[in-house]
């Protein structure tokens, strides 16, 4: 069912309300198939919690809880599984809390399987999308951060369960995939208080840089302006000199991403190298290896610091917007810092490299993600205070 009109405004008085709190909430669904009425078996919840920005300050996300309707056999409390979705663009009808209802929402490829294992399934909107600013799109901080909370604010929906024995997983694939593993390098500092027993993190993007060498001149080549108007997003003390780099045509472009979504990208400028749209008509690569770019750009990176969560870190090795070397570089950073780390490369020949399908194909790698997250939640001991 649509939003009440006013459901994505932030309610006054959010200042002194700590990170991780439900805020309001309100009934929803999960239709499978758009133009029809074929739904999920599951009680949906739209919800709005807080989360932390990057000055502290206290910001509201939006989401979307899934209960399964069937009863929980499993003996510990029904567990959870926090869901970062992939990419869905930085427009506000983008939001997964408003595509899941019109069953638009291609994250029911995962959803609905793990529904199907009992889980309870929550998946943040990310900071920006639905609510009040831009998407700063694959920020780690805030993504992490997001995801964290989200965990937190399905943990306090269910007021008759003993929150210290539910078995919570991280989940994401793609985009989704960085905040899954931004949040398992964050939650020892951020949220040491959940109880967390896994995280899938599927092509995760670790490095802006790869991404943008994968990406330019690809099918998703304009939606490089989705980093570029996301960073801008995040750093407004940077954001006109970031801007500064790029021409009438390509500050129309990056105008144009910051409404759109991911069923958008053939109107945007396809398979257009990215020289095309800066000033000086060096591709974008050299000015994200330069700054003020630079410094933003490490500050994306994943792997300076070791989960203490197990992680099943997939990717697919001719993956054609990821890049493979990346995700690799990543795992190994994790498992020298001491990370418990399982990786599952998908070995595919390049198939119809730049239009992102050997990217798809790296979801098949949540199969056996899903096995190893039963074993987690089965297997894993959880200490309640």
């Amino acid at each position: 069912m649509p939003p009440t009109v006013d459901f994505y405004d932030a309610p006054p008085g959010l200042d002194s309300v700590a990170p991780g709190t439900l805020v309001e909430s309100e009934e929803s669904k999960d239709v499978l198939l758009p133009f029809t009425d074929i739904r999920v078996d599951a009680e949906v919840t739209r919800i709005m919690y807080t989360s932390t920005g990057l000055d502290g300050e206290a910001i509201p996300v939006t989401g979307t809880i899934l209960e399964p309707t069937t009863p929980w056999i499993g003996g510990k409390p029904r567990p959870l599984i926090a869901l970062a979705p992939g990419t869905q663009g930085l427009g506000d009808q983008c939001a997964p809390s408003k595509l899941i209802p019109l069953g638009q929402e291609y994250e029911n490829l995962q959803i609905t399987p793990l529904l199907a294992q009992g889980y309870s399934v929550a998946v943040t909107d990310y900071v920006g999308l639905g609510t009040e600013g831009i998407h700063p799109y694959l920020n780690r901080e805030l993504g992490g951060r997001a995801l964290l909370d989200l965990a937190r604010a399905a943990l306090s929906a269910r007021p008759d369960v003993d929150r210290a024995a539910t078995p919570v997983g991280l989940w994401g694939y793609s985009e989704g995939g960085h905040a899954a593993g931004a949040a398992v390098e964050l939650a020892d500092e951020y949220a040491p208080e959940l109880p967390l027993v896994g995280a899938f993190v599927g092509a995760p993007a670790p490095d802006l840089l790869d991404l943008a060498e994968l990406g330019d001149g690809s099918l998703l080549s304009g939606g490089l302006g989705w980093v570029v108007a996301g960073l801008a997003a995040a750093y407004p003390n940077k954001a006109e000199e970031i801007l500064g780099t790029f021409n009438r045509v390509g500050r129309e472009l990056i105008a144009r991403t910051s409404t759109a979504c991911i069923y958008d990208a053939l109107s945007l400028n396809p398979f257009v190298p990215t020289t095309f749209y800066t000033v000086d008509g060096r591709p974008i690569l050299d000015h994200l290896s330069t700054d003020p770019w630079r410094s933003l750009v490490d500050d994306q990176r994943l792997g300076d610091r070791a989960p203490s969560v197990p992680v099943f870190l997939a990717s697919n090795t001719s993956d054609d917007f990821v890049a493979y070397r990346g995700t690799k570089t990543l795992g190994d950073r994790w498992q020298a810092g001491g990370g418990d780390v399982t990786r599952q490369d998908l070995h595919l020949p390049p198939l119809l490299p730049g239009t992102g399908l050997g990217h798809v194909l790296g979801l098949v790698t949540a199969g056996p993600a899903m096995q190893w997250m039963h074993d987690r939640i089965t297997y894993t001991e959880l200490s309640t205070p």
